[in-house]
């Protein structure tokens, strides 16, 4: 199967997602879920120069799909695991950035580090029991941003552009879960529980997802 087909694919089964998130079909969801990534990962697979970068890629998007289900399987009971599945990704595609630039760009960190402060300072009256787990997650995708941003300059051009919107978007998507479930201080219940505020999670979501696979797909074979 070419790489277009498995992206196409990818596609269809997001929209299956989307149609289950509109009629509430929890079966049909869970059902569609892991795949649009599954296929990111296959389609990593085939198409990108094999080295340490593919394999922690690859790594990461299948710990991805591991939070996936967990998530749509009880977002409330299953939380914990999803997001220690999630944090495991975001260490693989650390891995991965460092493994094409140990350029340090302590510049690049200032930014990232600061909006993952400030999200965990205004999420903090409902954080309860999951400040710690939390703050560690943001900590980790925090360090995500700032390898990707570092890659900027001293990767392939197209696969360092992409690197970071990856990250930027995956991190949007990972700060609207978080707000809608302990941001009640901050966001109506009525909003955060909304079909358009889940399907903004995942539009962001699998764009991130995407960016950072088609990070690994443009990259110039290592010398």
């Amino acid at each position: 199967m070419n790489h277009r087909a498995l992206l196409v694919l990818a596609l269809v089964a997001a929209l299956v997602f989307v149609m289950g998130a509109y009629l509430d079909l929890h079966a049909l969801r869970m059902l569609s879920k892991p795949w649009p990534v599954l296929l990111l990962a296959a389609w990593v697979w085939r198409s990108s120069p094999r080295d340490r970068f593919r394999t922690a890629m690859i790594a990461g998007l299948v710990c991805s799909v591991a939070g996936d289900l967990f998530l749509e399987a009880s977002p409330r009971t299953l939380f914990l695991p999803g997001l220690v599945s999630f944090l495991v990704a975001h260490v693989c595609y650390v891995v991965a950035y460092v493994s094409d630039t140990r350029a340090i760009e302590p510049v690049r960190a200032i930014p990232a580090y600061a909006y993952g402060a400030g999200l965990v300072v205004l999420l903090a009256p409902g954080l309860g029991p999951m400040t710690i787990p939390v703050a560690i997650y943001a900590l980790v995708i925090c360090t995500m941003l700032w390898r990707a941003g570092a890659c900027v300059g001293h990767a392939t051009p197209t696969s360092a552009a992409l690197a970071l919107l990856g990250a930027i978007t995956f991190a949007a998507s990972d700060s609207l879960i978080a707000v809608g479930r302990f941001g009640g201080h901050l966001v109506e219940e009525a909003l955060r529980t909304s079909t358009p505020w889940r399907l903004a999670i995942m539009a962001s979501y699998w764009l991130g997802q995407w960016a950072i696979a088609a990070s690994a797909t443009t990259r110039s074979p290592a010398r």
